[in-house]
């Protein structure tokens, strides 16, 4: 990978260059007085994805749970009942 560092008190007249190195997958530094602040990483290509506790995602294929569950076939019928809850008509 890719290496590039940006010193943050010019990044105003080169965030399109910063950008481009991160859509070029570069690992960027950006730095304050030459001290380093941050290191801005690229995500990989890939489809994986990563939740904010940093737990992978891995993207749904459909046909995912085929064979493992079961429906039944009156799943979509209205229930009297529930629907005498809802709408508060009388059985």
């Amino acid at each position: 990978m890719l290496k590039k560092t940006f010193d943050v008190n010019l990044l105003k007249d080169g965030l399109s260059e910063l950008l481009s190195a991160i859509q070029n997958q570069e690992e960027v530094t950006l730095i304050r007085d030459g001290v380093p602040l941050a290191k801005v990483l690229p995500f990989p290509f890939n489809e994986e994805k990563v939740t904010g506790d940093n737990k992978l995602l891995k993207p749904r294929t459909a046909g995912g749970w085929e064979g493992q569950i079961w429906m039944a076939d009156d799943f979509d019928d209205e229930s009297p009942e529930i629907n005498a809850m809802f709408y508060g008509e009388d059985e």
